[in-house]
């Protein structure tokens, strides 16, 4: 049984009764944003859930003088709503919706996203309804996962005002996941701790990595029962979400560099960890673990891939994936040569928003197409899927190129013409993605004086390829959109990238006064205006309070 919606002078949109009318307000939104023509004859649209499907697939038929769009589940059901508008037109403002028939099955079964909520960036601040409305937009792009991170260390403990204000914008963020479908997981690091952390029972800090010095060394009696009690309370605090996946993570930040604990990857990180996973299994019995090889061997490489294999056989119970990569860009030598310790599925994590320069998205977008497709080439047959790890809103194309290669392993390139075409209303995107590429060979810089280290005054960038070239590329694509995007926060940041860049360039890498109205459009967009150096856009007042602060 199905009801109509309506939607004048709109498509007619009618879902079946196991279907939330939210999925039909989501299919109309998007039409009605690109529309500025009424339809003179209503197009029957028709969303249904269908369990005869294959598993991770959605199917776009003709039925009864209908459009019908059928998933296996509502993540699957809003990834083929998303195929549906991307392959439909928006001529002139006129919506002709699509004519592509068929079944589409998803190659890799996990399709996550993790959303960083610290610094200020713009999960951190943004509005909840704005973050909300992102994660739809995701989820017509494929992704199926939505994955968190309560981060201790700045609270004095769960009753901290602060920690509770995090906690419930993290559950709030969870459930708009999981009302439309979305599966949803949370982080931890394995000795993660409060600010109050017990000081003799913290950690040797000495890990090469980045630390907070207020985690615990669970070599240490009663270390692991104090760690234990804090993740309780941090489950109990998600038992309305009922998270389906927990990351454990080794490093950064965490670790324990103690004779006892060391090599921690295949030594202390497993003796805290199984305790961690088991916990949440209790907590949640339907839940998976996800271990977190981040940061293995980096530096000086101390066999923690080599351990950590060796130990599988006592470890394999209480693990369901192992996480790997991409530090750097680079996926773990050991896993190409190797494989996954344990034969365990493996998924990626792959750095979309701060490979090669900081501020993260302060100068616009940070599109990297080729990069990417060069991770995907050398990782791709091996991965059960992965989680992008994002810093905000600015790396929106690298997560789509992502959730597509995550879908069917789609070149970058086809993606890209296709996101050009939709979300930027660009009927020929061929000289936006000339831009882009000018873009990207024009990615590497960094603050004078280290990335973390005032005063924040000169970037260091490499040998211009071109950014004249770009702004003039882009001027002429923005003359040519339609008005709605030529607005839209995703054509706004990829246009001021072009700007932004020629004038650095000119200024040889100091900020010059002609990009502070482009950096306060970004910092409007972003909601970054209380945000930390590394994902501000760099104004006149956020380097000099980053300056006084540091």
């Amino acid at each position: 049984m199905s009801r109509t919606l309506a939607l004048n002078p709109f498509p007619d949109i009618s879902s079946e009764a196991t279907v939330p009318d939210l999925f039909a307000d989501i299919l109309r939104e998007r039409i009605v944003l690109r529309c500025t023509t009424p339809l003179e004859q209503a197009i029957h649209l028709r969303l249904a859930l269908d369990d005869t499907l294959q598993p991770e697939g959605f199917a776009i038929e003709n039925r009864e003088g209908a459009i019908c769009l059928r998933g296996t589940d509502c993540a699957t059901l809003l990834a083929g709503m998303g195929h549906f508008l991307r392959t439909s037109q928006y001529r002139g403002g006129v919506f002709v919706p699509s004519t592509w028939r068929g079944v589409s099955h998803a190659l890799k079964p996990i399709r996550g996203i993790y959303f960083a909520t610290h610094f200020h960036n713009y999960f951190h601040d943004a509005p909840l309804a704005e973050v909300n409305r992102y994660v739809e937009d995701l989820a017509l792009w494929g992704y199926n996962v939505l994955q968190v991170w309560f981060d201790m260390h700045h609270y004095t403990g769960i009753h901290d005002p602060a920690a509770q204000a995090m906690l419930e914008r993290l559950r709030n963020v969870l459930a708009a996941a999981k009302r439309i479908g979305l599966k949803t997981g949370i982080g931890v690091l394995a000795n993660e701790a409060y600010a109050t952390s017990p000081v003799n029972l913290r950690a040797d800090s000495n890990t090469q990595r980045a630390h907070y010095k207020v985690e615990l060394c669970p070599s240490l009696p009663g270390a692991i029962e104090q760690t234990l009690s804090w993740f309780d309370e941090e489950f109990r605090a998600f038992a309305s979400i009922a998270p389906d996946f927990l990351w454990v993570w080794p490093y950064d930040q965490g670790g324990c560099a103690c004779e006892n604990c060391k090599p921690w990857g295949a030594n202390g990180f497993l003796r805290i960890g199984r305790k961690v996973g088991e916990l949440f299994k209790r907590h949640f019995p339907h839940g998976k673990v996800i271990l977190s090889t981040w940061c293995f061997d980096y530096g000086t490489p101390q066999g923690e891939w080599e351990g950590l294999a060796a130990r599988m056989g006592e470890e394999r119970a209480w693990i369901d994936y192992i996480l790997a990569g991409c530090h750097e860009m680079q996926f773990p030598e050991y896993v190409l040569k190797h494989g996954s310790p344990g034969n365990l599925p493996l998924l990626d994590f792959p750095e979309i928003s701060m490979y090669g320069m900081v501020p993260w998205g302060g100068f616009g977008a940070n599109p990297r197409p080729a990069n990417l497709q060069l991770l995907w080439n050398n990782e791709g047959a091996r991965v059960a899927g992965g989680f992008p790890y994002s810093e905000g809103i600015f790396e929106d194309f690298n997560k789509v190129i992502m959730a597509q290669f995550y879908w069917s392993g789609r070149p970058a390139l086809e993606t890209a013409h296709e996101y050009m075409t939709y979300e930027c209303g660009a009927e020929v995107p061929e000289l936006i993605l000339q831009a882009i590429a000018i873009y990207e060979a024009n990615q590497l810089r960094s603050w004078e004086n280290g990335d973390y280290s005032p005063p924040y005054t000169k970037c260091l960038m490499p040998e211009d390829k071109g950014s004249r070239r770009a702004v003039e590329l882009m001027q002429r694509a923005d003359a040519d959109l339609p008005t709605w995007a030529r607005t839209q926060w995703r054509w706004r940041i990829l246009y001021l990238r072009a700007l932004i860049d020629a004038e650095m360039f000119q200024s040889n890498g100091v900020p010059p006064d002609t990009c502070e109205p482009w950096f306060h459009e970004l910092m409007r967009i972003y909601h970054a205006q209380h945000a930390d150096i590394v994902v501000a856009p760099p104004t006149r007042e956020t380097r000099r309070r980053s300056n006084a602060a540091l």
